[in-house]
């Protein structure tokens, strides 16, 4: 897969590629079930917490796939247009319409 993903990319295939692509896999896929897990939480310090280190991470991976996508030119619109979706909805949940905290 990552050497599918490289083509598609326009990124060149090897180990530090196949590396980056499994460490970012890794990263998103935890950050998921975290995002999973907590859904149906009460709304605490604790949860507001990961989801404002949610609402970084995926801000920060987003602005990077703008960049890949404007200044080296490689095809990175379509997950930056997927984690822009969800940064719009953490900032939704957090700041434009959030639910009362429970102590």
């Amino acid at each position: 897969m990552p050497d599918i993903l490289g083509g598609f990319w326009a990124v060149a295939p090897g180990d530090n590629f196949t590396y980056m692509g499994h460490r970012d896999g890794a990263l998103l896929v935890g950050l998921a079930i975290t995002a999973w897990l907590a859904r149906k939480a009460p709304s605490t310090p604790a949860r507001r917490a990961l989801m404002m280190g949610s609402l970084v991470a995926l801000a920060l991976t987003t602005a990077l796939w703008l960049y890949g996508a404007l200044a080296p030119h490689l095809n990175t619109w379509m997950p930056a247009a997927g984690e822009g979706i969800l940064v719009f909805g953490l900032v939704w949940v957090l700041f434009i319409q959030p639910e009362s905290v429970v102590q």
